[in-house]
Formats: C-alpha cells, structure tokens, sequence
C-alpha cells in the first residue's frame, strides 16, 4: 500500500479557510477537492470522508477536505458566512493544489455541497469539469425550508410560539440572526442557499458529473427531483454518470457510521 502524506493548513489571505490535504508519494494524476455537507452534516461524514480522502492518496490522487470559512477548524464565525466567502475559499484551494501540480481538478461535494460545487463552476469562466456528487441536494430552496422547519419543531418543543418559514425568511432577509439546527444562521448565507439550484444555470460544456445517491431498498431508481435535475442537467450537454448505494445514511446518523457500498462505488469511477 502506497505511503501518503497528510498536511494541515489555512488557505486564503481573505477570509482563510482550514484545508486537510492528503497527497500521494507520486506526482498526484488528479486534484481532489472535497466540499462538506451543511452543518451538522458536515460533522457526521467526517469519518467517512477521510477515509475515502486517503484512498485516493493511496491511489495516486491528491485530496483536499475544505472547511469553509466560519466551519469546523476554520476561522469565524457561522453567522457571518456567505456563500460569495466560500466560493473564494474554493477558489484558493483550487489555486494551492495548481500551484503545486498541473493534475485536472475535481470538485467532490457531498449533500449541499455538491450544489455548491456546481454552482461554483456555473459562475467561473475556467472552472473544473469534473464534479462527483455524493447525495446531491437538488434545490437550495428545498433545503432551507427543511431547515427552517427545524426550528420551528424546536421552538414548538420547547414550549415558544413557533414561527413560518416564511417569517424566518423574511427576518432573515432584514438582517437578523436565528438559530436553526444548533447554527446561529445570517441572512446573507440563507439568501444564498434559496437561490441554489442545479438547473437554472447553463451547465458550462463538457461537464462530467459522476452522481451517486442512497437508494433503501437496493434498487437503481432514483427520486423523481434528482431524475428530474439529471434529465435536464444532459439535454444542457453534462455527462452524468449515475449509481445508487445501500446502507447507512451518515448524513442523518449522530453516532459514527461507515457506508462501505458508497465508498466501492466511488472506488470504481474514472475520476
């Protein structure tokens, strides 16, 4: 098994972000950049995200775990997170890893970060084409509103009167501060997160994505949303690569958990 080495540091002069790097003892054949799932999530998959991040060292890939700036080891704070912030945090990893080798890149994103990722390379004249997509939330909109509805749950279970989505989003977009999830959330970030979607941009040409999502039962299908995005994602010209996985959904686990199937599956791509 091939000896790979493991290098800890913040990337960024603006707004810096905290960058696990694994690299392989070799010229690296692929940048591997890893975008995390949105709070609490992002805590959950770190057990399995290192894992894979050091198969493909081993195999001959460089793999760059981010935090964006106001996350894990990052510096700031949540509530003065954007997704503008965290583009450039992107961008710098992109920029360290290109610094260092000529390798193509490409971007891993898991739950929202996978739609962080494609919004990244919507907006950027010269951006990857590669994205691997590990569970793919479809809509940001969607998301949010999942959120929300979180905290109103919260706000009903402790006794408080509860709120709509639709007064949190509006408070949200006067500049308040709330709380959902454990996560003091700002406006600015929320704003950003609704206007996510993987299909209102033109896909930029030639874009590989490589998409794998849970499936309980064992079968090929897929929901109807992310048949719907994959749909449109190919008639805009993306190649789209699909699997399905069994197991644990780690994303939704507060203990540690593995999903050996995700990670054979991803083993097996051409990344």
């Amino acid at each position: 098994m091939s000896r790979i080495t493991t290098i800890a540091e913040f990337i960024g002069n603006q707004k810096p972000a905290f960058s696990l790097q694994f690299w392989p003892t070799e010229a690296p054949k692929a940048n591997i950049i890893y975008l995390p799932p949105f709070g609490e999530e992002m805590n959950r998959c770190r057990s399995i995200v290192a894992n894979q991040a050091r198969w493909f060292a081993r195999h001959g890939s460089s793999c760059t775990i981010l935090d964006y700036f106001g996350t894990g080891e990052s510096q700031g704070e949540f509530e003065d997170a954007s997704l503008e912030i965290w583009r450039e945090n992107i961008a710098n990893a992109i920029q360290r890893v290109s610094e260092q080798n000529d390798a193509p890149v490409t971007l891993w994103g898991f739950r929202l970060g996978a739609l962080i990722a494609f919004d990244y390379v919507s907006h950027q004249p010269i951006a990857p084409r590669k994205l691997l997509f590990w569970q793919p939330v479809t809509s940001g909109k969607l998301f949010l509103t999942q959120m929300l509805r979180q905290r109103t749950a919260s706000l009903m279970q402790s006794g408080k009167e509860a709120e709509t989505t639709e007064q949190m989003r509006s408070a949200l977009s006067a500049g308040k501060i709330i709380e959902v999830a454990g996560y003091k959330l700002g406006g600015e970030l929320a704003t950003g997160i609704d206007r996510l979607t993987l299909v209102a941009n033109s896909v930029p040409p030639a874009t590989n994505i490589f998409w794998l999502e849970h499936c309980s039962d064992g079968s090929s299908d897929l929901n109807l949303k992310s048949s719907k995005a994959i749909a449109e994602l190919r008639d805009k010209g993306a190649t789209v690569e699909v699997g399905t996985f069994t197991g644990d959904p780690v994303w939704q686990l507060h203990k540690r958990a593995d999903c050996d199937d995700l990670l054979q599956k991803t083993r097996v791509l051409s990344l």
